[in-house]
């Protein structure tokens, strides 16, 4: 690229050297990334206008951002004399004027569209061609240099060109390059299809979309819900000191008091405004804001809240008529990304848009089903660049999948099918990284332009090019609207107040700097004037004047949806009075039974390994139950093996219980978008199971009925076989029931502890019916295996003759006449060595073979009902309840400052609200207690070594061959220095640092790992430390004991516990813990927030005291910007610490 000016250009990718980046210790060598606050650095495309922008107006510079596609690695390289860092895809030099005119060329890479298909079937199976020539390309396709040119007013066809634009990859240097001509033929082709799918004449042609409702809003919104701020860890010892600790409270503080009910507390005090439709809604806030609350409202999410006051309408419709008749209209998309793991991308969204594909009516003239589902998937794969994973599983922290990052454009892929006309989406840009992030945003604006709806967004941290694209912004704290309106004036609204944006601070980062005492920057004079309460935020907003213009909006667009409503009814058909699903039930029960045999068959290492551990397990039993005699020592060892195969079985039903509440949050995020009814997933899993169990039952019985010696005939094996299965089916669906009808898994684990015992003692084996207690005689009725347990014995035993053999022989004495003797067995008659098998189980349980039948009715109604239950418990499944989160102490524990609220049932100053504490706000230059900072830090172990790598190749087998995920990857770390490993997602960031750490157990990895140029010594996995991306701990472990465990099993077993201890108290005055050493770690919600969370996570690896190295795999995904730099803070303080 040429420029005029005497800057130099950015280095060639070739020409920079593959190495980590330096971090001085010395903050002053770096200046310019001091400060509590940094602007992100956004690699991005043209910015797509928003709805109300001007058409003259300018695009801004952005940086470009790469990665090595044949390497499939980020490179980042030095400056130690300047301490400055740069990524090898990032330009950091600042463009000319001239430069900024220019646009950044790359050779697009060429991608063949798949044939479409013309005919006009219904079948959706046979579009597996339609991908069969997309080949996995090395890495993800990168995104184009972008320059700076002026936006113009943009049609319908620009948009979509905008939202489909591919980004040309640096092709392989064995490619020959490709013509431009071909990649903007591609970009036709994909602005055609989704003028198909989302298009004026789709909406104009659609009966669907004639009657959406537009636009939302809210009036006087107030929510309330249950929740403190602290409470205290439940033990064992509360079940006997609950009642002496009642009566001393009631005595005490009174009787309202002693109930110890939470306080209803004031999650959302009344907010007003409204979304248009085309309209983008950016909301703000800190941890505990209530952010996700309002999300809620607006995607009428509204369980599990005590009081909901307010009004909130939906093109007119109110809240309760939406949920009732117009349900898959509205979308709320939580943060968290739900997905099958053994499911490939593609499969996961077909199947979404199987069930989301309109009718005949709502399609265009000679467009079938299948033909909707191919346009729609491949517009959604080009769209989010994500056709390079359609043959991959998506996969989550046990199986292996997709990047993070791709992993998170499914996610967004599978909601925009849902077409809904209102969006809501909570932190979507968790685990993306700032490019993609921007194009996450970019494609929601030009969605929100193309299909007029309504999108409301929180984020946690939003770079000034990714605020530009949203045309209102709401600002909340602890429950209070500090601002809503456009973005444009958010800025000005709060420098009226009295405060002041620092330079480089962007504005999302200014608005919610001004709600924390510890980051907002006052002007002079002004300290007695602010707003510093959120009450008095939300007080001085409802008397501003953009309060007022709010409500003039309101007033004008409830207005015009007068007029909506009336066009809306007369174009109202019988299909879409209601639109609740789209699919009528059975074809829901038919798609899900489809999706959940390609979950089976994705997770085929499980199926094979549960069926091989049967098989082994079979084995053992029949050689334990070798070949049983037809005599009288084999009558009740005979008993023992039919009722061990039975129980056996219907054991194996256990499992489902975890599985069901594993993927019980997928189902109700698939509720909630309106693609099946809960009762059509218990029904698939049930048509799925048949065939799995009865291959299951079949491996067990073959093998144990005929090592056993049971009897062989055709009829009765079949018929043992038949009753297995039937009873395996039936204990599948009781415990999938009990699943679905508990709202935990500890719950659904005590029920079906004592359900087993009564499963168990009252079959008849262990005790006969005729011995059982009368007040208990009766479970035997309602218990299943009771009747396949007498089916299967009449089965066996109905035509045996059994030989009497001594010692059953009574009188036993030599030479006595047979017609003197009997057999000691019962059922037997005077005078015969033989038994009748019918008698024995006549006499000895009241067991009859004309009971064979009725039993299997028995059994099939109860298994019915099962399964029904399970469908009905699903159907009233509700997500968690909502309210403040509870941070969970242990008694005994608690800190001083929060002992009081605690009593009085009120909110803690900081704990439950993110608030942070002086200390850990302030950025590096500011902190009083530097000194106590530096002596704690001198305890902590120093590193004095050098950890080089040169030529790191890593390969695996994909498919029919092979996939290099790393290649010649070389660098260095040395002590006390903090090394920055950057690159977009999917680059291959946790491949290397996996790699380094010598986790990877899977594939081949090549190259040279040296520790003080030596190889690396064999304790080297136990020198180092590494924190997951993911927090994984123990929930009722407290953090102390998290870190005690740690040092106590890590750290070597000569050093005292005493010493270990000490170190572990270090290490929380370290990372500033001390006021929540004692709670317990949690879930999120219901105990420690995120960034606690991963402070934990990096303390437990510090207590076992590496002497090498600490990997970090991204610390501050999922965090706002305060709490991403408080902990690299925290990494900045280990590094000079010699860590």
């Amino acid at each position: 690229m040429g420029s005029n000016s005497d800057e130099q250009p950015t280095p060639r990718m070739d020409e920079l050297p593959g190495s980590w980046i330096e971090t001085p210790a010395d903050p002053s060598r770096h200046p310019s990334f001091i400060g509590t606050r940094q602007q992100s650095f956004q690699s991005t495309q043209l910015p797509t206008p928003r709805a109300n922008d001007d058409p003259n107006r300018t695009g801004g510079t952005y940086l470009t951002y790469t990665s090595n596609l044949r390497n499939n690695e980020p490179i980042v390289s030095s400056n130690p004399e300047s301490g400055q860092f740069s990524a090898a895809g990032v330009s950091t030099a600042v463009p000319s004027p001239d430069d900024n005119e220019k646009e950044i060329e790359g050779e697009p890479e060429k991608h063949e569209a798949p044939p479409t298909d013309s005919t006009d079937s219904e079948d959706e199976e046979d579009d597996d061609a339609r991908f069969s020539n997309i080949t996995p390309a090395a890495s993800a396709p990168k995104r184009p240099g972008l320059g700076r040119e002026a936006s113009q007013s943009r049609t319908e066809e620009d948009l979509f060109r905008v939202l489909s634009k591919r980004r040309p990859s640096t092709i392989r240097r064995t490619n020959t390059a490709t013509t431009a001509s071909s990649h903007d033929e591609e970009q036709e082709e994909v602005s055609k299809l989704m003028s198909r799918i989302f298009g004026r004449t789709r909406q104009e042609a659609s009966e669907e979309e004639k009657t959406r409702h537009l636009g939302v809003v809210f009036k006087n919104l107030t929510v309330k819900g249950m929740g403190v701020g602290a409470a205290l860890q439940p033990s064992v010892g509360d079940i006997f000191l609950n009642l002496p600790r009642f009566i001393n409270n009631l005595l005490r503080k009174g009787p309202r008091k002693a109930a110890g009910k939470p306080p209803v507390r004031t999650i959302l005090d009344d907010f007003s405004g409204c979304i248009k439709p085309g309209e983008m809604l950016l909301v703000l806030g800190r941890p505990g804001a209530g952010c996700s609350t309002f999300l809620k409202m607006i995607g009428n999410q509204r369980f599990g809240y005590e009081e909901i006051t307010g009004d909130v309408t939906y093109g007119g419709t109110d809240a309760k008529e939406m949920a009732k008749k117009y349900r898959s209209e509205v979308l709320y998309n939580p943060e968290d990304d739900l997905h099958y793991a053994a499911l490939k991308v593609k499969d996961t969204l077909r199947f979404a848009l199987k069930t989301r594909t309109p009718g005949k009516n709502s399609r265009n003239e000679g467009e079938s089903r299948g033909d909707y589902i191919r346009e729609f998937l491949r517009v959604v794969s080009k769209v989010f660049w994500i056709e390079h994973t359609m043959n991959t599983k998506v996969g989550n922290e046990f199986v292996r999948g997709v990047s993070g990052g791709e992993k998170k454009r499914v996610s967004i892929a599978e909601a925009m099918i849902t077409k809904a006309s209102v969006q809501s989406w909570d932190n979507s840009t968790r685990g993306l990284d700032a490019s993609t992030a921007l194009e996450y945003v970019q494609s929601l604006r030009a969605l929100t332009n193309m299909a007029h709806i309504s999108t409301c967004v929180a984020l946690y941290q939003a770079g000034e090019s990714l605020y530009e694209l949203f045309d209102k912004v709401m600002l909340m704290d602890e429950g209070r609207c500090c601002y809503f309106g456009p973005t444009e004036k958010a800025a000005d609204h709060f420098k009226s107040l009295g405060f002041i944006q620092p330079d480089r601070w962007t504005t999302a980062d200014f608005l919610t700097s001004v709600t924390d005492e510890h980051e907002r920057h006052i002007k002079d004079g002004w300290k007695a004037r602010i707003p510093r309460s959120p009450a008095q935020f939300g007080d001085g907003f409802i008397k501003s004047k953009q309060h007022q213009d709010n409500l003039a909006e309101i007033a004008e667009f409830e207005e015009e949806t007068k007029r909506l409503i009336d066009e809306r009814r007369a174009a109202q058909t019988e299909a879409t009075k209601k639109k609740n699903f789209t699919l009528p039930f059975h074809r829901q029960v038919t798609a899900c039974t489809k999706r959940q045999v390609l979950v089976m068959l994705g997770d085929p290492q499980s199926l094979v390994g549960k069926w091989g551990g049967i098989l082994f397990q079979a084995l053992i039993v029949g050689s334990l139950f070798y070949n049983q005699p037809q005599t009288a020592a084999g009558v009740f060892t005979r008993g023992g093996v039919i009722f061990f195969m039975l129980l056996f079985n219907a054991l194996l039903a256990l499992a489902e219980l975890t599985s069901a509440f594993e993927s019980r949050p997928i189902l109700l995020k698939h509720k909630s978008f309106s693609f099946y009814r809960p009762a059509a997933y218990a029904i698939a899993q049930t048509v799925v199971d048949m065939p799995l169990v009865l291959v299951q039952v079949f491996i067990f019985d073959i093998v144990v009925y005929f090592m056993a010696g049971l009897q062989r005939t055709a009829s009765q094996f079949f018929i043992s076989i038949l009753f297995l299965w039937i009873i395996t089916m039936t204990m599948y669906a009781l415990f999938r029931a009990i699943g679905a009808l508990v709202g935990s898994l500890d719950q659904a684990t005590r029920i079906t502890g004592v359900a087993i015992q009564a499963l168990v003692v009252y079959t008849g084996y262990l005790i006969p019916p005729r011995k059982m207690h009368p007040w208990f005689s009766w479970l035997r009725w309602i218990n299943p295996v009771q009747y396949g347990f007498e089916a299967l014995m009449a089965n066996e035993f109905y035509n045996l003759e059994i030989q009497c053999v001594p010692p059953f022989i009574v009188p036993s004495i030599p030479n006595a006449d047979p017609q003197y003797q009997s057999c000691a067995i019962q059922g037997s008659t005077r005078g015969s060595l033989t038994v009748n098998g019918a008698n024995y189980i006549e006499v000895a349980f009241s067991y009859s073979r004309s009971h064979l039948w009725r039993n299997f009715g028995i059994i099939c109604a109860m298994f019915g009902f099962f399964v029904c239950l399970t469908a009905f418990g699903m159907e009233i499944q509700k997500p968690n309840k909502g309210g403040g989160a509870v941070t969970i102490f242990k008694r005994g524990q608690v800190p001083n400052t929060l002992e009081k609220s605690m009593e009085l049932n009120e909110k803690p100053p900081d704990i439950e609200s993110g608030e942070k504490e002086p200390a850990t706000a302030r950025g590096p230059g500011e902190d009083s207690n530097k000194s106590s900072d530096d002596d704690t830090a001198k305890g902590v172990a120093k590193n004095e070594t050098i950890f080089t790598w040169r030529n790191v190749n890593y390969t695996i087998p994909y498919e029919k061959g092979e996939r290099k995920l790393l290649e010649d990857v070389q660098g260095y770390v040395k002590p006390g220095k903090l090394t920055a490993l950057m690159g977009a997602s999917g680059a291959g960031k946790t491949t290397l640092l996996n790699t380094l750490a010598q986790r990877i157990n899977f594939g081949i990895v090549q190259g040279d790992f040296l520790v003080d140029g030596r190889p690396l010594p064999s304790s080297f996995q136990r020198s180092t430390g590494f924190a997951e991306q993911m927090d994984v701990h123990e929930s009722t472990a407290t953090v102390r004991e998290a870190l005690r465990f740690s040092a106590k099993l890590r750290q070597p077993n000569e050093v005292p516990l005493q010493e270990k201890y000490d170190y572990v108290e270090t290490i929380i005055d370290l990372l500033e813990m001390r006021d929540i050493a004692g709670a317990a770690i949690g879930k999120p919600g219901n105990g420690l927030n995120q960034e606690q969370r991963k402070r934990v996570t990096i303390g437990v690896e510090l207590a076992s005291k590496p002497a090498l190295l600490m990997f970090l795999d991204e610390p501050t995904s999922g965090l706002d910007s305060g709490a991403a730099f408080n902990i690299v803070r925290f990494l900045r303080k280990l590094a000079d610490a010699g860590q």
